[in-house]
């Protein structure tokens, strides 16, 4: 083949997008929502229920006279932003870089490990959600490259809601080395969390240094910080472990039914936390974070397939990079009761969405209906999607090697590229589905993407086998969970799992 020597030119004012553009707020709308919600906390106030958060914004000067509606100065959101990191990185388990969050890296999407039911990948039933479950699903996490770490609840059924949380967290760290964000019940909880995380780690320092675990709360919408969510937030600073917050608005019920109403409540109870967070401890590490959506005004659900919630999430995302601020975010639920055409659209949606704003911390990848129950499958078929969706985030690279005319004028019409080196060089590259079928005609055998969603799963759950803590730590690890089962007058043995 004939090679032509590359073209040398000079190009002039030139610029190169290497992802798509997008934005939902000009900047001037977003100095407002940021205006609005100055106004708010200066002149509405919030009401904290926590005497401690009370006492640190008097001593720096807000108005504390009526605890139900503290007040708080511009000058100290300002100082706040001022202190708050811009750059947030969590660890694996092990100590190794996994995420840097700071409004430049994309989109990093987490899955629950466990939630109160789940729908079964085997019977397609859906079913309480038991130990063996939360095992099986953080499997299904750590197995699944898109999905880069993931979030406990607190709402099992099948064991007391007062170790929940802990067994929860403790049964996800033993299968999966990616970082966990977890819901948890209480303060006394919390610190037993910290403890055992610190003992994965090395220690408390080491926890502080190279967190690999991180706590989310919410405030009361709207503008009400409860003493639980406050003390849990609280005490995240005084350990230097990452924290979230995320108010749950619904527009129409709890907040203006508007967008920008809705916003800018959840905009000011943000704020309101962050600074009695870096008061509490300057630098301490905040993601921003929000779930506004609307009321369905039929069924008055919290609609979490709601394209208004993906709308005012991807919003929030530009006011918290507005802020320089990392952002938790949303995508992968769905309202469906079962993994259909209405939850890829949603899904999709959702994640398209999440990946154009560039949503740092994107969580709730496989919940479903209505967020009361949690699919597997739905988690495989969201890594594919979100796989899927890299491919429109990667751009078009224009450049020598990409635009080959020397190639193309070599070839001439009529001709086809299938033998050359460059379709060898660059081939590869084409996005493959694992789960999508693209077979020509139904022939027999041929499985449609329900059915391989499904043995994705199984598989995975049956035969993947992440990276085992050592011996020693396990049964250490052991021993304090069974303190925990004795502290609640129970034997130390999970509920069977019943199908």
């Amino acid at each position: 083949m004939i090679r032509f020597p590359q073209r040398d030119i000079m190009r002039a004012n030139y610029a190169q997008f290497n992802s798509p553009q997008f934005r939902i707020l000009s900047a001037k709308q977003l100095e407002e929502l940021y205006f609005a919600a100055l106004q708010i906390l200066e002149r509405t106030g919030v009401a904290f229920q926590c005497k401690e958060a009370i006492d640190i914004l008097g001593d720096a000067g807000a108005d504390v006279s009526n605890p139900g509606r503290v007040k708080i100065p511009s000058y100290m959101v300002e100082q706040a932003l001022r202190t708050a990191p811009k750059t947030i990185t969590l660890y694996t388990r092990e100590g190794e870089p996994a995420i840097v969050l700071n409004g430049q890296t994309g989109s990093h999407f987490g899955a629950f490990s466990g939630y109160s039911f789940i729908l079964d990948p085997y019977t397609g039933k859906q079913r309480k959600c038991y130990i063996e479950d939360i095992a099986d699903t953080t499997r299904l996490v750590d197995a699944l490259p898109n999905i880069e770490w993931y979030h406990t609840s607190s709402s099992n059924h099948t064991i007391p809601g007062v170790i929940a949380d802990k067994v929860e967290l403790l049964h996800a760290v033993l299968n999966s080395s990616k970082p966990v964000f977890c819901n948890i019940s209480d303060v006394s909880s919390m610190r037993e969390m910290i403890d055992i995380c610190a003992m994965v780690v090395g220690g408390e320092e080491q926890l502080r240094k190279k967190p690999f675990f991180g706590e989310s709360s919410e405030p009361v919408s709207p503008l009400v910080y409860g003493k639980d969510a406050m003390e849990k937030a609280l005490l995240c600073a005084e350990k230097g472990i990452p924290h979230v917050v995320h108010p749950l608005g619904m527009a129409g019920a709890s907040t203006p039914a508007t967008f920008a109403g809705c916003l800018s409540i959840a905009n000011a109870e943000v704020l309101s936390e962050l600074v009695v967070l870096q008061l509490k401890n300057p630098g301490t590490p905040v993601i921003f974070g929000g779930m506004p959506s609307i009321m369905d005004m039929k069924t008055a659900i919290l609609a979490y397939g709601a394209p208004e919630m993906t709308l005012m999430v991807g919003a929030l995302t530009e006011l918290s990079h507005y802020y320089k601020l990392p952002i938790f975010g949303t995508a992968g639920s769905t309202d469906a009761a079962v993994v259909g055409a209405q939850a890829a659209a949603e899904v999709t949606y959702q994640i398209l969405i999440s990946a154009l704003t560039g949503s740092d911390f994107v969580h709730g990848v496989g919940q479903i209906y209505h967020c009361v129950a949690l699919s597997s499958e739905l988690m495989v078929l969201v890594d594919e999607i979100i796989n899927m969706v890299k491919v429109l985030m990667g751009g078009v690279e224009i450049n020598d090697e990409t635009l080959p005319l020397d190639l193309i004028e070599q070839l001439g019409p009529g001709s086809n590229y299938l033998s050359e080196s460059h379709t060898m060089r660059h081939f590869r590259k084409f996005w493959v589905p694992e789960t999508f079928d693209r077979s020509f005609g139904r022939k027999e055998g041929v499985k449609d993407c329900e059915e391989l969603l499904k043995q994705k799963t199984i598989r995975i759950i049956e035969t993947h086998k992440p990276k085992p803590l050592p011996e020693d730590l396990v049964k250490e690890l052991k021993k304090v969970e069974k303190t925990w089962f004795n502290r609640v007058g129970l034997k130390y043995e999970y509920p069977k799992k019943q199908r």
